[in-house]
């Protein structure tokens, strides 16, 4: 629920801006926001798209009134801006125009200061990171933005959710749809049981970016988002094996090797993220209890957890036919060749309602 704290912002009539609004973290977020608010600007790279229409549909009259705006430079960034009491900056859930989303959250945090925007929250799902960067490390690559941005925006703040779940998430839905497909990402790897990730659902990130919007105590501060139960790669597919009843998911296993053939063709895939992300915590093995989470520190109370979520029902094929990729974030050719021709149609020419 929203409690009374929350509420008081509406009579401030505060303005939001939100940054990369249209990716899936972000248009769960305003559905909670819109009632908070009394206006929203929802800021995109690709703001007019179905997804963002259904989601104004939906919320018409019920607060906030909402604003699309396509943001692809720094004057329309800070036209964005203008106005903002508080902001938000998602990181996006694209690979194709990585350099760009890398300094992206600089960028934002610079602009936020000069417009005199008075509470910046970055929320950063360790998912969407770019594990693909060749220069540096991925994560040397995210403290590197990060600092940067912290620099010039010392009071913003950082919210780092561990692998999002639930109907409406990135990656689990995705190899949900994977498996009931017969074909699943794995790395170049014997087994990927040395990583231990913290899945949190969606609902209780959202719950967690409402209450930091109204919390004066975390800024220039960092909170991890992340569930109460740990679980490896492996242990991720054991139970959407059993949800998609596909126990036999070693059989799909496929890596990429396409390599530069794959990033002439179609640039930095979705498949070739996820795959190296995989790999790189198989390889540096973060722990991810060392940070600080918000949900602990606060007393946020979390639904259930991702065995029991996906060990409550068995997935309804109908529920996934609709293709979650968008038009920037292809498959990988070493994965198209080996589905049959309907399924590579559906996936690789996507329309825009597939978002």
């Amino acid at each position: 629920g929203i409690n009374a704290e929350y509420m008081g912002l509406i009579s401030q009539g505060m303005s939001l801006t939100i940054i990369n609004g249209a990716n899936i973290v972000a248009r769960n977020a305003i559905k909670k926001l819109a009632p908070l608010f009394k206006s929203i600007k929802v800021c995109d790279y690709k703001p007019y798209r179905p997804s963002v229409y259904k989601l104004f549909q939906e919320l018409e009259g019920k607060g906030a009134k909402l604003e699309k705006v396509m943001t692809t430079n720094t004057p329309s960034l800070e036209r964005a801006m203008e106005g903002a009491d508080k902001a938000l900056y998602f990181t996006h859930d694209y690979f194709y125009l990585a350099p760009e989303k890398i300094k992206m959250i600089r960028v934002t945090a610079s602009i936020a200061k000069k417009m005199g925007v008075k509470q910046l929250i970055c929320i950063c799902p360790i998912e969407y990171t770019h594990y693909s960067e060749l220069r540096l490390s991925p994560f040397d690559t995210r403290i590197d933005s990060e600092t940067k941005a912290m620099h010039v925006y010392p009071e913003m703040t950082l919210l780092r959710p561990n692998i999002i779940f639930g109907e409406e998430s990135y990656n689990i839905r995705y190899l949900i749809q994977s498996l009931l497909a017969g074909r699943v990402i794995y790395p170049r790897l014997k087994d990927c049981g040395l990583q231990k990730y913290y899945p949190i659902h969606m609902n209780d990130v959202v719950q967690c970016i409402v209450h930091a919007l109204s919390n004066d105590h975390i800024k220039g501060l960092e909170y991890a988002i992340r569930g109460e139960n740990s679980i490896t790669y492996d242990g991720i597919l054991n139970v959407l094996a059993k949800h998609t009843e596909n126990i036999h998911w070693e059989k799909c296993k496929r890596s990429i090797t396409a390599g530069w053939l794959e990033k002439f063709f179609v640039g930095e895939t979705h498949d070739k993220n996820l795959m190296q992300m995989i790999e790189w915590h198989e390889r540096e093995r973060q722990n991810f209890k060392n940070d600080w989470c918000y949900t602990d520190k606060f007393k946020i109370k979390q639904g259930p957890g991702f065995e029991a979520y996906y060990a409550a029902s068995k997935a309804n094929p109908a529920n996934y036919a609709e293709p979650y990729l968008y038009k920037y974030k292809c498959i990988a050719i070493d994965q198209i060749l080996t589905i049959n021709s309907h399924i590579y149609i559906c996936l690789l020419y996507t329309s825009d309602a597939a978002d």
